[in-house]
Protein backbone atom coordinates (compact mmCIF):
# COMPACT_ATOMS: atom_id res chain seq x y z
CA UNK A 1 0.00 0.00 0.00
CA UNK A 2 1.16 3.53 -0.80
CA UNK A 3 1.22 5.45 2.32
CA UNK A 4 0.02 9.21 2.38
CA UNK A 5 3.52 11.10 2.78
CA UNK A 6 5.19 8.45 0.12
CA UNK A 7 7.30 10.08 -2.94
CA UNK A 8 7.98 8.70 -6.13
CA UNK A 9 10.91 9.72 -7.86
CA UNK A 10 11.44 8.79 -11.89
CA UNK A 11 13.57 10.85 -14.42
CA UNK A 12 11.23 12.75 -16.62
CA UNK A 13 13.43 11.95 -19.52
CA UNK A 14 12.42 7.95 -19.38
CA UNK A 15 9.76 5.69 -19.25
CA UNK A 16 8.85 4.23 -16.13
CA UNK A 17 8.33 0.61 -17.63
CA UNK A 18 10.37 -1.08 -15.24
CA UNK A 19 11.83 1.49 -13.59
CA UNK A 20 9.92 1.09 -10.05
CA UNK A 21 10.83 3.43 -7.60
CA UNK A 22 9.29 2.99 -3.97
CA UNK A 23 9.42 6.32 -1.72
CA UNK A 24 13.17 8.01 -0.94
CA UNK A 25 12.68 9.45 2.91
CA UNK A 26 14.58 12.70 2.35
CA UNK A 27 13.35 16.13 1.19
CA UNK A 28 14.23 17.68 -2.06
CA UNK A 29 16.14 20.73 -2.08
CA UNK A 30 15.98 21.18 -6.25
CA UNK A 31 13.43 23.54 -7.72
CA UNK A 32 10.01 22.59 -7.78
CA UNK A 33 10.23 20.26 -4.97
CA UNK A 34 7.45 18.56 -3.48
CA UNK A 35 6.47 16.27 -0.57
CA UNK A 36 3.39 14.07 -0.43
CA UNK A 37 2.19 11.46 -2.91
CA UNK A 38 3.50 12.92 -5.99
CA UNK A 39 5.46 11.22 -9.70
CA UNK A 40 6.79 12.70 -12.83
CA UNK A 41 4.72 12.34 -15.72
CA UNK A 42 1.40 10.71 -16.64
CA UNK A 43 2.97 7.14 -17.61
CA UNK A 44 4.84 7.27 -14.21
CA UNK A 45 1.33 7.44 -12.34
CA UNK A 46 -0.38 4.81 -14.43
CA UNK A 47 2.76 2.52 -14.16
CA UNK A 48 2.26 2.86 -10.29
CA UNK A 49 -1.32 2.64 -10.41
CA UNK A 50 -1.72 -0.90 -12.14
CA UNK A 51 1.57 -1.92 -10.29
CA UNK A 52 -0.27 -1.19 -7.00
CA UNK A 53 -3.87 -1.46 -8.00
CA UNK A 54 -4.82 1.89 -6.97
CA UNK A 55 -6.84 4.80 -8.39
CA UNK A 56 -4.32 6.49 -10.62
CA UNK A 57 -6.00 9.93 -10.06
CA UNK A 58 -4.97 9.33 -6.66
CA UNK A 59 -1.53 10.23 -7.31
CA UNK A 60 -0.20 13.64 -8.07
CA UNK A 61 2.05 14.35 -10.91
CA UNK A 62 4.92 16.76 -10.03
CA UNK A 63 7.82 18.76 -11.32
CA UNK A 64 11.48 18.60 -10.11
CA UNK A 65 12.50 21.32 -12.73
CA UNK A 66 14.85 21.01 -15.37
CA UNK A 67 18.29 19.54 -14.98
CA UNK A 68 21.34 20.28 -17.27
CA UNK A 69 22.63 17.30 -16.90
CA UNK A 70 36.61 -9.72 -23.89
CA UNK A 71 39.88 -10.48 -23.76
CA UNK A 72 43.16 -9.19 -24.65
CA UNK A 73 44.92 -7.15 -21.71
CA UNK A 74 43.45 -7.54 -18.30
CA UNK A 75 42.48 -5.19 -15.22
CA UNK A 76 45.11 -4.84 -12.05
CA UNK A 77 43.86 -7.93 -10.23
CA UNK A 78 40.98 -7.48 -8.00
CA UNK A 79 41.39 -6.99 -4.49
CA UNK A 80 39.13 -9.42 -2.78
CA UNK A 81 37.08 -7.17 -0.77
CA UNK A 82 38.07 -6.02 2.96
CA UNK A 83 35.50 -8.01 5.16
CA UNK A 84 32.37 -6.54 5.23
CA UNK A 85 32.84 -4.49 8.53
CA UNK A 86 35.88 -2.37 6.13
CA UNK A 87 33.98 -2.36 2.68
CA UNK A 88 30.98 -0.78 4.18
CA UNK A 89 32.87 1.44 6.81
CA UNK A 90 34.71 2.82 3.84
CA UNK A 91 31.34 3.48 1.78
CA UNK A 92 30.05 5.49 5.27
CA UNK A 93 32.89 7.19 5.64
CA UNK A 94 33.15 8.45 1.87
CA UNK A 95 29.82 9.13 2.02
CA UNK A 96 29.38 11.00 5.28
CA UNK A 97 32.97 13.00 4.31
CA UNK A 98 30.83 14.35 0.73
CA UNK A 99 27.68 15.25 2.88
CA UNK A 100 30.13 17.64 5.49
CA UNK A 101 31.41 19.29 2.49
CA UNK A 102 28.27 20.21 1.54
CA UNK A 103 26.40 19.08 -1.47
CA UNK A 104 26.35 22.42 -3.49
CA UNK A 105 28.76 22.11 -6.44
CA UNK A 106 29.92 18.20 -5.76
CA UNK A 107 31.06 15.74 -7.91
CA UNK A 108 29.17 12.55 -8.41
CA UNK A 109 30.11 9.24 -8.57
CA UNK A 110 29.75 8.67 -12.22
CA UNK A 111 31.39 9.46 -15.46
CA UNK A 112 31.46 12.74 -16.97
CA UNK A 113 32.33 11.07 -20.28
CA UNK A 114 33.19 7.21 -19.83
CA UNK A 115 34.58 6.84 -23.61
CA UNK A 116 37.60 9.40 -22.13
CA UNK A 117 38.62 6.35 -19.71
CA UNK A 118 39.28 9.07 -17.19
CA UNK A 119 38.32 9.41 -13.91
CA UNK A 120 36.47 13.04 -14.66
CA UNK A 121 33.18 12.84 -12.76
CA UNK A 122 29.68 14.50 -14.05
CA UNK A 123 28.81 17.36 -11.66
CA UNK A 124 25.77 16.97 -9.64
CA UNK A 125 22.80 19.36 -10.67
CA UNK A 126 20.85 17.98 -7.98
CA UNK A 127 21.41 18.57 -4.08
CA UNK A 128 19.50 14.91 -2.77
CA UNK A 129 22.59 12.76 -1.86
CA UNK A 130 22.32 9.35 -2.85
CA UNK A 131 24.28 5.71 -2.82
CA UNK A 132 23.60 3.69 -5.43
CA UNK A 133 24.03 -0.77 -4.42
CA UNK A 134 23.86 -3.09 -7.13
CA UNK A 135 22.17 -6.16 -6.02
CA UNK A 136 23.30 -8.93 -9.07
CA UNK A 137 26.09 -11.32 -8.47
CA UNK A 138 29.09 -11.40 -10.98
CA UNK A 139 28.35 -12.78 -14.50
CA UNK A 140 24.30 -13.35 -13.17
CA UNK A 141 21.02 -11.94 -11.68
CA UNK A 142 20.53 -11.63 -8.04
CA UNK A 143 18.17 -15.22 -6.50
CA UNK A 144 14.80 -14.05 -6.12
CA UNK A 145 14.13 -16.93 -3.68
CA UNK A 146 16.15 -19.15 -1.08
CA UNK A 147 17.47 -17.78 2.28
CA UNK A 148 17.78 -14.69 2.61
CA UNK A 149 21.40 -13.61 4.11
CA UNK A 150 21.51 -10.95 7.32
CA UNK A 151 24.30 -8.48 7.66
CA UNK A 152 24.74 -6.73 10.86
CA UNK A 153 27.56 -4.44 9.86
CA UNK A 154 25.84 -3.13 6.79
CA UNK A 155 21.86 -2.70 8.22
CA UNK A 156 23.14 -0.22 10.82
CA UNK A 157 25.17 1.55 7.92
CA UNK A 158 22.42 2.43 6.11
CA UNK A 159 20.16 3.39 8.20
CA UNK A 160 22.64 5.85 9.69
CA UNK A 161 22.92 7.19 6.39
CA UNK A 162 19.33 7.08 5.79
CA UNK A 163 19.09 9.44 9.13
CA UNK A 164 21.35 11.81 7.84
CA UNK A 165 19.21 12.14 4.35
CA UNK A 166 21.09 9.89 2.01
CA UNK A 167 18.56 8.03 -0.17
CA UNK A 168 19.99 4.48 -0.38
CA UNK A 169 19.25 2.95 -4.31
CA UNK A 170 19.34 -0.43 -5.41
CA UNK A 171 19.76 -1.87 -8.96
CA UNK A 172 19.21 -4.83 -10.73
CA UNK A 173 19.07 -6.20 -14.31
CA UNK A 174 15.65 -8.31 -13.44
CA UNK A 175 12.26 -7.59 -15.16
CA UNK A 176 9.63 -5.09 -13.24
CA UNK A 177 7.53 -8.46 -13.16
CA UNK A 178 10.03 -8.92 -10.26
CA UNK A 179 10.12 -5.98 -8.24
CA UNK A 180 7.88 -7.36 -5.43
CA UNK A 181 9.93 -10.02 -4.73
CA UNK A 182 12.89 -8.10 -4.77
CA UNK A 183 11.38 -5.76 -2.05
CA UNK A 184 10.30 -8.73 -0.25
CA UNK A 185 13.92 -9.64 0.05
CA UNK A 186 14.87 -6.31 0.96
CA UNK A 187 12.49 -6.11 3.62
CA UNK A 188 13.23 -9.52 5.12
CA UNK A 189 16.98 -8.80 5.26
CA UNK A 190 16.20 -5.36 6.62
CA UNK A 191 18.30 -4.02 4.01
CA UNK A 192 15.22 -1.66 3.26
CA UNK A 193 13.16 -2.07 6.91
CA UNK A 194 10.45 0.32 5.16
CA UNK A 195 10.27 -0.75 1.54
CA UNK A 196 10.77 2.84 0.54
CA UNK A 197 13.74 2.98 -0.90
CA UNK A 198 14.09 3.55 -4.94
CA UNK A 199 14.64 0.63 -6.86
CA UNK A 200 15.51 0.18 -10.37
CA UNK A 201 15.01 -2.68 -12.65
CA UNK A 202 15.06 -3.01 -16.51
CA UNK A 203 12.58 -1.37 -18.23
CA UNK A 204 12.71 -3.45 -21.70
CA UNK A 205 15.02 -7.00 -22.21
CA UNK A 206 18.46 -6.31 -22.45
CA UNK A 207 18.40 -3.08 -21.34
CA UNK A 208 21.88 -1.59 -19.95
CA UNK A 209 22.16 -0.34 -16.48
CA UNK A 210 23.83 2.94 -17.49
CA UNK A 211 20.30 4.39 -18.21
CA UNK A 212 19.34 4.05 -14.91
CA UNK A 213 22.47 5.17 -13.12
CA UNK A 214 21.89 8.22 -15.19
CA UNK A 215 18.11 8.48 -14.38
CA UNK A 216 19.16 8.76 -10.62
CA UNK A 217 21.95 11.45 -11.34
CA UNK A 218 19.00 13.90 -12.94
CA UNK A 219 17.00 13.53 -9.24
CA UNK A 220 19.92 12.85 -6.81
CA UNK A 221 23.77 13.40 -6.69
CA UNK A 222 24.76 10.21 -6.60
CA UNK A 223 27.70 10.12 -4.60
CA UNK A 224 28.53 6.43 -4.46
CA UNK A 225 28.13 3.17 -6.19
CA UNK A 226 28.35 0.13 -4.69
CA UNK A 227 28.74 -3.38 -6.39
CA UNK A 228 30.85 -6.97 -6.54
CA UNK A 229 32.38 -6.24 -9.75
CA UNK A 230 33.78 -3.11 -12.03
CA UNK A 231 31.03 -3.11 -14.43
CA UNK A 232 28.21 -2.22 -11.74
CA UNK A 233 29.99 0.86 -11.83
CA UNK A 234 30.10 1.77 -15.66
CA UNK A 235 28.58 -0.01 -18.88
CA UNK A 236 32.22 0.41 -20.43
CA UNK A 237 33.20 -2.24 -18.54
CA UNK A 238 31.07 -4.28 -20.94
CA UNK A 239 32.55 -3.02 -24.24
CA UNK A 240 36.00 -2.99 -23.63
CA UNK A 241 38.35 -5.18 -26.11
CA UNK A 242 41.43 -4.34 -24.22
CA UNK A 243 40.17 -4.31 -20.39
CA UNK A 244 43.46 -2.94 -19.43
CA UNK A 245 43.24 0.31 -21.21
CA UNK A 246 40.42 1.06 -17.86
CA UNK A 247 43.33 1.41 -16.02
CA UNK A 248 43.34 5.10 -15.82
CA UNK A 249 39.75 4.55 -13.80
CA UNK A 250 41.67 2.59 -10.90
CA UNK A 251 41.84 5.56 -8.45
CA UNK A 252 38.16 5.70 -8.71
CA UNK A 253 38.07 2.65 -6.80
CA UNK A 254 37.92 3.28 -3.12
CA UNK A 255 36.97 7.08 -3.93
CA UNK A 256 33.65 6.94 -5.04
CA UNK A 257 33.37 3.52 -6.44
CA UNK A 258 33.12 0.75 -3.58
CA UNK A 259 33.94 -3.64 -4.35
CA UNK A 260 31.98 -5.06 -1.37
CA UNK A 261 30.27 -8.61 -1.12
CA UNK A 262 27.00 -8.89 -2.94
CA UNK A 263 24.34 -7.82 0.09
CA UNK A 264 21.78 -10.47 -0.77
CA UNK A 265 23.85 -12.91 -2.71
Amino acid sequence: MIRARALFLCAAAFSLQGCILAAAAVPLLATGAVVGNAVLGERTRQAIAEGNEIDPDSIAIASLGQYALVESGELPAPVAPAPLDGAYADLRVHTFTALAAGMEGQFSALLADPTSLQPTRAQCEAEVPAILIDLDPADALMALDGRVERYPALVPTLDALRSQGVAIAWITDREPQDAGAIRRRLIESRLDPTGRDPLFVQRFPGEGKQERRQALLETHCVIAIAGDERRDFDDLYLYLIDQSSAGGLEPMIGDGWFLIPNPLD
